[in-house]
């Protein structure tokens, strides 16, 4: 008996290191993946940073990995900040007002982020 995979759907390969621009004027964000239940976005921050006095705020959860480089994470609740280096990931659960404090400016931090609905929203 032969073995199937992927009978009816479209299998995509993606690096997420690839197709990356060398000037970011802005960070760049990326769907990777869309449904009704997720999100999955690539983004590439190069010496970026949230404005001052602004905020993340989001109606969904969001862990976020990063894959290359450094970033730095405050909260508007007087948490201390976190430095997140390559490999590791943060979960912000719903509403937690974060920003990015950090970026490097000498290299490209890619980040892999997942979003989906908080637990009482499901």
């Amino acid at each position: 008996m032969a073995l199937t995979v992927c009978q009816t759907n479209v299998v995509t390969v993606q690096d997420l290191l690839a197709d990356i621009p060398e000037r970011l004027p802005a960070e760049l964000f990326q769907n990777l993946l869309v449904s009704s239940q997720l999100r999955v976005e690539r983004i590439v921050s190069r010496g970026h940073q949230t404005p001052k006095g602004e905020w993340y705020d989001q109606d969904e959860n969001e862990w976020v990995l990063v894959i290359q480089g450094q970033a730095e994470l405050v909260f508007d609740d007087s948490q201390p900040p976190v430095r997140l280096k390559a490999g590791q990931s943060i979960f912000l659960p719903a509403h937690c007002r974060h920003r990015v404090s950090w970026t490097p400016e000498g290299e490209h931090t890619i980040w892999l982020a997942i979003f989906f609905p908080a637990e009482n929203e499901v």
